[in-house]
């Protein structure tokens, strides 16, 4: 199962995202770690000033800082997932640029293909786009396959990492490659086990239920 953390910001009016850069490190469980860091321009004061992130559950958030120190954050239930809402309620940012750093870890976000495993990532627009992907062994670059869409983009790659530049739209790229950098998913031996008991249970009652109703009709005269 894979599920696509997409990101979304909701941001305070007159404030200007310049710059934001994602940071993917792929363990080889497949758990993803992510780094990302957002310089946002207020040029006045707003009476609720926030940053509203849309987050695909289940992620964990590991930290969040602003200008270097915590920020207040929360995890709420969206229709998507989860929010993560940065900032303090009802509280104002000071005029002038502010510099988010956010940290978190999610399982399930590789797709395990038949030929291939693949990495899709989604970034919110911003005026300078940057992002890169590291995975858990070297690859060299001819068995790696970038794809990217939303505006004009630049991508690169090296051993066993890959980097994408773009700006103004929203981004979303995958990173391809070969099977067995990532370890795959452990097949559920006792889920299968508890589906097979239920199915079986399910049976049995069937067939207990009907024994008595054919001797039943087996009594009952034909006419």
């Amino acid at each position: 199962r894979v599920v696509l953390l997409l990101f979304l910001f909701a941001l305070p009016a007159h404030g200007r995202v310049l710059d934001s850069h994602t940071d993917i490190r792929v363990a080889q469980s497949g758990e993803v770690t992510v780094t990302e860091r957002i310089t946002l321009q207020v040029d006045n004061r707003q009476p609720h000033s926030v940053l509203l992130r849309e987050v695909a559950a289940p992620a964990r958030v590991i930290d969040v800082t602003r200008n270097g120190r915590p920020e207040p954050w929360e995890l709420e239930a969206a229709a998507s997932g989860q929010r993560l809402r940065i900032g303090a309620r009802g509280k104002a940012l000071p005029h002038g640029r502010h510099l988010y750093q956010i940290a978190y870890s999610a399982a399930g976000q590789v797709r395990y293909l038949d030929y291939f495993d693949e990495l899709r990532w989604s970034v919110p627009a911003a005026e300078r786009i940057t992002a890169e992907v590291s995975l858990p062994a070297s690859v060299p670059a001819r068995d790696m396959r970038l794809s990217a869409s939303g505006g004009d983009y630049q991508s690169f790659l090296s051993d066993g990492r890959a980097a994408f530049r773009s700006a103004k739209e929203p981004m979303s790229f995958a990173v391809r490659f070969p099977k067995g950098v990532v370890a795959a998913p452990a097949f559920d031996y006792r889920g299968l086990l508890l589906v097979l008991a239920g199915l079986a249970c399910s049976a049995g009652a069937l067939v207990w239920i009907r024994r008595p109703w054919a001797r039943r009709s087996a009594r009952t005269p034909a006419y």
